[in-house]
């Protein structure tokens, strides 16, 4: 496991930590809770056994380099699945992703945050790319590269929280310079977007100041 130099990403926001590992096999089970160790067993697949632990795994290791002890942290879900935290009355902000090699977690306490990773080997269809890009879309930034296109939308959607049901041509994405984007959601809610490479993929965070 390893807390990424964010210092060394353009644009990255203050205030996000992120880490990264490569998927494990070899893990235990026993750090999680009594709930997170249900919903564990309920996995047949054991891919997705080993990229749900080691995603807490990374939790666990965010909160220790931050200097809070991960015994004191409650880690809940929102209705629709997107993660959160507690600690004592503060809210964590959580967000995981995982791609077949690497599983990313990314923790604030300033920003509400969504995280999305794919490999760049990976080929989105074009087909695919008509799908989320809506006609105002097209006549901005039609010619990027659809893998960064992809990963911003999906960032968006764990930043909102609202589920992948959501229609993604309700969200507008706008160029702001080489790696920092915003996207509008259903022309009411805006986030900002850092993208960039790290590992051999395209990784997204989606990311929206808390207003106390």
């Amino acid at each position: 496991m390893e807390k990424i130099d964010t210092t060394q990403i353009k644009n990255w926001p203050e205030g996000v930590v992120l880490a990264v590992s490569e998927l494990k096999q070899d893990l235990s089970p026993d750090i999680l809770s009594a709930e997170e160790k249900q919903e564990f067993d309920s996995f047949l697949n054991f891919k997705r056994k080993a990229e749900y632990l080691l995603a807490r795994y990374l939790f666990r290791f965010l909160l220790n380099e931050l200097g809070i002890n991960p015994a004191e942290v409650e880690l809940l879900k929102e209705e629709k699945g997107k993660p959160y935290a507690i600690y004592g009355d503060e809210l964590i902000n959580v967000s995981f992703t995982h791609s077949p090699e690497l599983v990313l977690c990314a923790v604030s306490k300033e920003k509400r945050i969504g995280l999305d990773i794919e490999s760049v080997d990976r080929v989105i269809n074009k087909r695919v790319i008509k799908r989320i890009l809506n006609e105002k879309e097209w006549k901005i930034i039609g010619q990027e590269d659809p893998l960064r296109l992809w990963t911003i939308k999906e960032a968006a959607l764990k930043c909102a929280g609202t589920g992948l049901q959501t229609n993604l041509l309700n969200l507008n994405i706008y160029k702001k310079e080489k790696n920092r984007y915003s996207i509008r959601f259903n022309d009411d809610i805006t986030y900002e977007i850092c993208s960039f490479k790290q590992s051999g993929h395209q990784v997204a965070l989606a990311y929206q100041s808390i207003i106390f």
